[in-house]
C-alpha cells in the first residue's frame, strides 16, 4: 500500500532531495539500522542542502465566503417555507460550511435575536401578567422565524396557558385561543415531519457503543505466523466475534465532503470547522471531539498535504500522533516496545502501545524505498513542528521517528472502512472504501483465502461475524482481499507477497482449490463418516456406480446412500431460496439465520469446496454489509414522479365511476427507489384521489419505475 498518490509535489521534492545525496551518503543511509537513525539522516540532508524545504503557513478561511453563505441560507429559508425539508437542510449545510470564522457568531444574529432580548428585558421589569400572552406569542413568532420549531412550539403552548390571565373580551380571547391552537397543531405536524433533521442520531452508535471480544477467542503465537486468533469452541456461521472502535481513523480525500471526519458516517446535518473547508462532521459531539484534539493541529495544513499527494496512509500515520498530546508521547517514550503481549492486550484500544508493536517489515525493505518513507515522515513532521511542538533536535527526531514507524504500521495493519453503495435499490451494490482505521484486535486475525469471518462497519466501528463453521482449536482467519472463489492460487499468492510480504499456505492454497466458476457441479465431496474427527472428503461423481466409498486417510468405509439421504433431507435448494427471498425483502437478520443453519446442515455431510456452501457464505457477507454503512442514490425518476403528482393534484380531476388503479407495483417501486414507506403511501393516496389525471400520469411514470 503506497502512502502517496502519483499527483502531488512530494515526488518532485523527493527527486530533488535524492539528487542532492551522494553515493557515499546513500551508503551511509544503507548502514542505518533504526528508524531514528534514518530520520536523523534525512533531517541532516534537508538542513544542509535545502534549509527550510517546506515553508508551510497555516491557511484559515480558505474557500469561506460570507456572501455565498448568506445566499445559501436564503435559499434554505425559501425551501423551508415550502416545507421542502431535504432541500432546506442541504442549503443550510452549505451555508454553514461556507461561513467564515469571524462571522459564525453573527450568522443567526438578526432582528429575531434582538426581539428576544427585548422580551427577556420586559419580563425582568415585571411586565403585567395579564399581558404576558403577548410576550409569549411574540417570542414564539421569533423562534418560528429563526426556524427553531421546538422552541416555537413551547412558547405557543405558553401563549395558550397565559391567555387565561388576560383581560380581553371573551370573543377576542376565543379568537386568540383558536389561532394559537392552530399554530400548536401545525407545529406538531412540522416537527414530526422534520424530526429526523432536527434531531439527527448519526452518532448514536458512538454514544451507546459497547466494545466486545467473544470469549471463545484466544491468541496464539508462532515464530513464522506471529500472533493470530484461534477459537476455544466450535463456532457456527453468523456468530458475532468482535465489535471495536478504531485506535485512529481517517476519511479518504474523495469522501471528505460527504462523510464525518471523526466517525466516518455519511453526513446529513452538517457541522463544519469554523476555520477551514477541508472537513465536515455529522454532529456537535464529533465536531467538538475533533476540534479539541487532532483537528486543531491539522487545520490549515490539510490543503498542503492534499497537494503533496499524501493519501489515507500518510494521513492515518499523522492522525495517530495528533489525536494525543505531545506530553502523552514524551511520557511513554521509555515504555514503547517494552510490554509483553499479555500486558498490551489489557490496555484500552486508544492506548498507543496497543499498536506500537504491530509488524512493520522494515528489515526486508529496499534502501531506496526506506529513504522515501523517511522523507515523507519529514514532511509530516514539518506540519507538526508548526503547532504540535516547537522545534528542537530532540523532538524533531522523536516525533519524526514515531511518524516513520506509524507509516509502516499503517501500511501493513490498517483496514479499509467501507460503505455499500448502490446506483439504485435493485443493484446488489459494491463495497467502496471511504476511509481507513487501525483496529488493535482485528489486526490479530491472520489471512486465509477461505476466511472464517467477514467484517462490516457502522461509521468507523468494525463488526465481525463468522461465515463458516470453525472447529475448536482452529485458526480464525480473515481475508486480505484475495478469495479463492474469485482468483486462482498463483494470482492470490503474487498479490499477497507484493502487498503483505508473506507466502500464503492456507488450506485453499495448499490444496489448490478451484475458483467458484471452475468448480464442477457434478462432483460431490462427501464427508468421511467412518471415523469420528476425520475431515477427509470423498469425491463422488455421477460416473461412480457404488454405494460405499473407502477413505484414503483413515481407511474407513462410508455408505454414500446415507450421505445422499442426509443431503436430500436438508432441502438445499428450497432453504437457499427462502434465505435469498428474505434477503431481497430486506429481512437481513432472518436471512442470516437461514443461511447459517443451511451451512451447518451441509457441513455435516459435505466437505469444501462446494458451490452451494460458498453461495451461502456470499449470502452471509451480503447480509452483513446491509447491516453496516450503505448509501443508495435517490433516483431521478422519483423526482419526476413527485413533480407529475404535484401537477396532477393541482387539477383535482374527479375519478370516473367504477375505475380502479392497480398501484401495488408502483408502491413497491417507490419504496425500492428510496422513498420511505410513508411518503410512498402519501403519493398513492394522491393518485387515488385525482382520477383521470392519474390514469394519464401512471402510464408515463410506471415504465420508468418498473424498467
Amino acid at each position: 500500500m503506497e502512502f502517496c498518490e502519483e499527483q502531488g509535489f512530494f515526488h518532485q521534492d523527493y527527486e530533488n532531495f535524492r539528487s542532492a545525496i551522494s553515493d557515499d551518503e546513500f551508503r551511509g543511509f544503507y548502514r542505518c539500522k533504526t528508524d531514528r537513525e534514518r530520520v536523523l539522516f534525512v533531517n541532516k540532508v534537508i538542513a544542509e542542502q535545502f534549509g527550510d524545504l517546506w515553508q508551510f503557513k497555516r491557511q484559515f478561511d480558505l474557500g469561506k465566503s460570507l456572501p455565498e453563505a448568506l445566499e445559501h441560507k436564503e435559499q434554505g429559508n425559501k425551501a423551508f417555507q415550502y416545507e421542502k425539508w431535504s432541500a432546506a437542510v442541504k442549503c443550510y449545510n452549505k451555508a454553514c460550511h461556507l461561513l467564515p470564522q469571524e462571522n459564525a457568531a453573527l450568522f443567526h444574529l438578526n432582528k429575531y435575536e434582538h426581539a428576544l432580548q427585548d422580551i427577556e428585558l420586559a419580563l425582568e421589569l415585571k411586565y403585567p401578567q395579564d399581558m404576558h400572552y403577548k410576550l409569549m406569542e411574540r417570542k414564539a413568532r421569533c423562534y418560528f422565524g429563526m426556524k427553531d420549531l421546538p422552541n416555537a412550539y413551547e412558547y405557543y403552548t405558553k401563549t395558550y396557558e397565559s391567555l387565561q390571565y388576560s383581560n380581553m373580551s371573551p370573543e377576542k380571547r376565543e379568537k386568540w385561543i383558536k389561532d394559537t391552537q392552530k399554530m400548536i397543531i401545525d407545529l406538531e405536524l412540522r416537527i414530526a415531519n422534520v424530526r429526523k433533521y432536527l434531531e439527527p442520531v448519526k452518532n448514536s452508535l458512538m454514544k451507546k457503543f459497547e466494545p466486545y471480544v467473544d470469549k471463545s477467542l484466544y491468541f496464539d503465537c508462532t515464530e513464522t505466523e506471529g500472533r493470530f486468533a484461534r477459537t476455544r469452541i466450535d463456532l457456527r456461521p453468523n456468530h458475532v466475534l468482535l465489535r471495536q472502535l478504531p485506535h485512529a481513523a481517517v476519511v479518504t480525500g474523495e469522501f471528505c465532503e460527504s462523510h464525518c471526519d471523526h466517525c466516518c458516517r455519511r453526513v446529513e446535518i452538517l457541522f463544519s470547522c469554523p476555520r477551514c473547508m477541508d472537513v465536515i462532521y455529522c454532529s456537535s459531539e464529533c465536531q467538538k471531539t475533533a476540534q479539541d484534539s487532532y483537528h486543531r493541529f491539522e487545520c490549515g495544513f490539510l490543503p498542503y498535504l492534499k497537494n503533496s499527494g499524501a493519501n489515507v496512509v500518510a494521513m492515518l500515520a499523522l492522525r495517530i500522533v495528533t489525536q494525543k498530546s505531545l506530553d502523552y508521547f514524551v511520557e511513554m517514550r521509555d515504555e514503547l516496545g517494552s510490554l509483553s503481549s499479555e500486558e498490551v492486550d489489557r490496555l484500552p484500544v486508544d492506548d498507543y502501545r496497543r499498536i506500537y508493536n504491530f509488524v512493520t517489515h522494515s528489515e526486508g525493505r529496499d534502501t531506496e524505498e526506506s529513504l522515501k518513507w523517511a522523507f515523507m515522515a519529514a514532511l509530516l513532521n514539518t506540519v507538526l513542528s508548526l503547532g504540535y511542538f516547537y522545534r528542537s533536535r530532540y523532538l524533531d527526531s522523536y516525533i519524526g521517528t514515531l511518524l516513520l514507524h506509524n507509516l509502516q504500521v499503517v501500511t501493513f495493519n490498517s483496514h479499509e472502512i467501507s460503505e455499500l453503495q448502490r446506483k439504485s435499490p435493485r443493484d446488489t451494490g459494491i463495497s467502496v472504501c471511504i476511509g481507513a482505521g487501525l483496529y488493535p484486535t482485528l489486526v490479530l486475525f491472520n489471512h486465509s483465502c477461505d476466511p472464517g469471518i467477514t467484517r462490516y462497519f457502522i461509521g468507523s466501528a468494525v463488526f465481525v461475524r463468522t461465515v463458516r463453521n470453525i472447529p475448536a482449536g482452529s485458526v480464525v482467519a480473515e481475508n486480505y482481499g484475495q478469495l479463492f472463489v474469485r482468483a486462482p492460487r498463483h494470482e492470490r499468492r503474487k498479490s499477497l507477497k507484493k502487498l503483505y510480504k508473506f507466502d500464503c499456505y492456507c488450506q485453499a492454497c495448499y490444496e489448490d482449490w478451484p475458483t467458484f466458476f471452475d468448480m464442477n457441479p457434478s462432483v460431490v465431496r462427501f464427508r468421511c463418516a467412518a471415523t469420528e474427527g476425520c475431515e477427509n472428503g470423498l469425491i463422488y461423481t455421477e460416473r461412480l456406480d457404488q454405494n460405499v466409498m473407502k477413505c484414503e486417510k483413515c481407511n474407513g468405509i462410508t455408505d454414500v446412500n446415507n450421505s445422499f439421504r442426509s443431503l436430500k433431507d436438508t432441502c438445499l435448494l428450497q432453504r437457499y431460496q427462502e434465505a435469498t427471498q428474505l434477503y431481497e425483502q430486506r429481512e437481513y437478520e432472518r436471512a442470516l439465520s437461514k443461511y447459517a443453519a443451511l451451512m451447518t446442515s451441509m457441513d455435516e455431510v459435505l466437505v469444501k469446496p462446494y458451490r452451494e456452501y460458498h453461495l451461502c457464505q456470499q449470502g452471509i457477507r451480503r447480509c452483513s454489509l446491509e447491516l453496516g454503512n450503505k448509501h443508495t442514490e435517490r433516483m431521478k425518476f422519483v423526482l419526476i414522479l413527485a413533480a407529475l403528482l404535484a401537477m396532477a393534484y393541482a387539477e383535482q380531476a374527479a375519478a370516473p365511476q367504477g375505475s380502479t388503479l392497480d398501484l401495488a407495483k408502483l408502491q413497491e417501486a417507490l419504496i425500492e427507489a428510496g422513498v420511505n414507506p410513508e411518503e410512498a403511501h402519501g403519493f398513492l393516496d394522491v393518485l387515488k384521489s385525482i382520477g383521470r389525471v392519474a390514469l394519464k400520469v401512471v402510464p408515463v411514470v410506471a415504465p420508468m419505475l418498473l424498467g
